[in-house]
């Protein structure tokens, strides 16, 4: 018991006489405002300078903090006001702070490249659009796969390598009477008459913006945008100067690598005069096996057929009259026989799936004044893909170019050939 109490009276005489050597905690209260209205500011920083201690302010614009010692220099910060730095030697009275508002002036900005007017989009068509940031954020192969989840649009995926995008309703693997463009240029493919999706088009890392324009374009795009249009605007060296990558990577083998990179060059009074542009881009992956052996709409036996049936994968597997055993006179000489068929070949031993794309374009961009631009370029592509109409073909080895040089000023005129 002895002991105990012993113990206990070290430990109180121990406590006491640590406490004589801590540091004085000084109170500091005050009150920040704004200078021009008087208002308070609710939130504001307030801190001790060079350290981690600090508060902000009430709903009414008052504060306290606690500092080890006094003098002590504090500082008070706020969104959209100048910082203000303050030395405290006095604890007893009240801080007033009076915060003036910051202002940052800047030249006048004009956005412009729409290619969508104020009048056009009054007029009775439906606009939908992707940008950078619904690009960025594309879980997609391809930025253009992402535009079947626009309001309105009919998506077909003919193979890895071939989109189709319809809208109105108008859903067809060869889509004729839809326009798309790229800056301005036709992107159709003068052999088949339609563009080939994005498997000729602008690479992912060049692309700035998608309008997709439904309803009865052909007032403002010629009879050729019948269904629609597919504006594909890519960027300007002048205002996306630098060097960007992008590497993906999928199932059935995919990969994607794309390249870009822009430089601008000044004059000798600080303006931006010449930029140019390099982009390129490289898919690889497997494309879908067609290995459906199930009989067609139109075969005339199904599969429990000795002499076989025509199959949907399979090609020269047509039967021919002289061939048919179901009569009544023949089926009695060969009981159970209705046609024979060819064995024809199926497509997955006739057609290589491997599907590879490469595309690229330079472009040049010349400032006469700085609203005059001429600019000019070339976009080219090749690859081999598998299309898919009323029957399925292979393009192998297909390639298509496009060169463009251009004058204009913005909103006012173009010259383009």
């Amino acid at each position: 018991m002895f002991e105990m109490i012993k113990s206990l009276i070290l430990i109180t005489i121990s406590l006491i006489l640590s406490s004589q050597f801590l540091p004085a905690q000084e109170v500091l209260r005050g009150e920040i405002t704004d200078q021009t209205t008087g208002e308070a500011l609710i939130g504001a920083n307030v801190f001790v300078s060079d350290t981690a201690i600090g508060t902000v302010t009430e709903w009414d614009g008052t504060f306290q903090l606690k500092v080890p010692q006094l003098p002590v220099d504090l500082e008070f910060k706020y969104v959209g006001y100048n910082s203000i730095k303050l030395t405290v030697t006095n604890a007893k009275e009240k801080i007033m702070v009076a915060m003036e508002p910051s202002a940052i002036l800047i030249d006048a900005v004009q956005v412009t490249g729409n290619r969508i007017t104020q009048k056009r989009r009054e007029s009775p068509l439906t606009i939908e659009s992707i940008d950078l940031l619904d690009i960025k954020e594309s879980t997609s192969n391809d930025f253009y796969e992402g535009l079947g989840a626009l309001k309105g649009v009919d998506l077909t995926t003919a193979s890895m390598g071939f989109t189709v995008i319809n809208t109105r309703g108008f859903n067809s693997t060869s889509p004729v009477r839809s326009l798309q463009i790229i800056d301005g240029v036709d992107n159709q493919s003068p052999g088949l008459n339609f563009s080939l999706g994005n498997f000729l088009g602008a690479p992912e890392l060049d692309v700035l913006r998608v309008d997709l324009i439904q309803g009865a374009s052909s007032a403002f795009y010629g009879p050729n945008a019948f269904n629609g249009v597919i504006d594909i605007q890519t960027k300007d060296p002048f205002l996306h100067p630098g060097l960007s990558a992008s590497v993906k990577f999928g199932e059935r083998n995919l990969m994607k690598g794309e390249l870009r990179y822009a430089m601008v060059f000044k004059n000798g009074q600080g303006q931006d005069k010449f930029a140019f542009k390099i982009n390129g881009a490289y898919m690889r992956a497997n494309d879908w096996e067609a290995t459906n052996l199930d009989p067609t709409s139109e075969s005339d036996a199904d599969a429990s057929n000795p002499g076989g049936y025509d199959a949907v994968n399979v090609y020269g597997d047509e039967n021919s009259t002289y061939q048919d055993y179901s009569s009544a006179t023949l089926a009695c000489d060969f009981p159970g026989l209705k046609t024979f068929h060819r064995r024809g070949y199926a497509e997955i031993d006739l057609v290589d799936y491997n599907t590879e794309n490469y595309k690229g374009n330079v472009g040049l961009y010349y400032k006469l004044n700085p609203k005059i631009l001429v600019n000019g370029g070339i976009n080219f592509g090749s690859g081999t893909t598998v299309y898919q109409g009323e029957n399925r073909f292979r393009l192998d080895d297909i390639f298509f170019w496009q060169g463009k040089l251009e004058n204009k000023q913005e909103n006012k005129f173009f010259i383009r050939a």
